[in-house]
């Protein structure tokens, strides 16, 4: 009785996992049917897609991989500015090599560039190729040049030699409206320093020339060690600030700023200004006189029969 007993016990618990068993066999079934048909709805379903998305990252197209950098807008603080370049500029070379790669890679030498020194870019302006140190990011905006436009460049750049960036220094040129240009070398003279009088009769600061013949002379009459103490401080003084006093002075006498140019000498400076704009006239003048435009002819009047 006991045994029989048991035995109808488990007869009802087979009976329900058989069912169990039959209802997930069902639902596997219907999921590999569902899974069949989206497989199949799929363009170009299979393993050749692997390949493509893997090679793909590593493909240039477009004219990122053989155009120039072009500068579209500048911002309204940024060091493209303070360097005076101007949108449709284009960036032919770094450090002398043509550069003709993305965006990212540019923008990742500028981050990773050495805020003293910086890097040697070079520009392509309506024909004429010029240096500028760049000392970090730009701050402004670039896209891809037109490969007619890089082509323009690439043959204005093939007679162009770069040479590494300690032959080079930063020159600032100022002009009036009438294109009287002023060129100021950014290194420091030690005349400024040893004999500031001097410096000042060389670069014709009259005020400040005045100032400090006032401040020799009243310390030296008061007592020579107050004199002594007044040359140091004035050196020192000199020292930090002499191109900010020439460029401020030569603002005053209504100059701007007009060009930022890494170039090996003055002469070179000025022989690029002139090919930029024919008409500028330097102080002083080492490239010969400037282009100038003929008079206009005067009409003779009729007179009347």
């Amino acid at each position: 009785m006991a045994l029989q007993a048991m035995a109808q016990q488990d007869m009802p618990q087979t009976a329900e996992q058989s069912d169990a068993a039959a209802a997930a066999a069902a639902i596997a079934a219907d999921i590999d049917a569902m899974s069949a048909e989206r497989l199949a709805d799929l363009p170009d379903a299979g393993a050749e897609e692997l390949p493509v998305s893997a090679e793909a990252p590593d493909a240039p197209s477009g004219p990122e991989a053989t155009t120039y950098l072009l500068i579209k807008e500048l911002r309204s603080i940024s060091r493209a500015r303070s360097l005076r370049l101007q949108p449709e500029d284009v960036i032919v070379a770094v450090d002398g090599q043509p550069f003709q790669k993305d965006i990212d890679t540019f923008l990742d030498i500028m981050f990773e560039c050495d805020p003293d020194n910086g890097v040697v870019l070079s520009i392509w302006r309506q024909g004429i190729v010029f240096n500028v140190i760049a000392r970090g990011p730009l701050g402004c905006v670039l896209e891809h040049a037109k490969p007619e436009v890089s082509e323009k460049a690439t043959a204005d750049f093939a007679d162009v030699v770069v040479e590494p960036q300690e032959n080079y220094t930063t020159f600032e040129v100022l002009r009036d409206i009438f294109r009287n240009c002023i060129v100021l070398d950014t290194r420091l003279s030690p005349t400024a320093m040893i004999f500031p009088p001097i410096w000042c009769l060389q670069n014709r600061l009259w005020e400040v020339l005045v100032a400090t013949f006032l401040v020799y002379g009243i310390t030296l009459a008061v007592h020579w060690v107050l004199f002594i103490i007044a040359y140091v401080v004035l050196a020192i003084y000199f020292k930090k600030a002499h191109l900010v006093l020439r460029r401020s002075f030569a603002m005053m006498r209504g100059r701007h700023i007009w060009l930022v140019l890494a170039a090996k000498s003055e002469l070179e400076a000025q022989r690029l200004c002139r090919k930029l704009d024919p008409k500028s006239v330097f102080v002083p003048d080492l490239v010969g006189p400037p282009v100038t435009d003929e008079p206009p002819k005067k009409r003779r009047r009729r007179r009347g029969k």
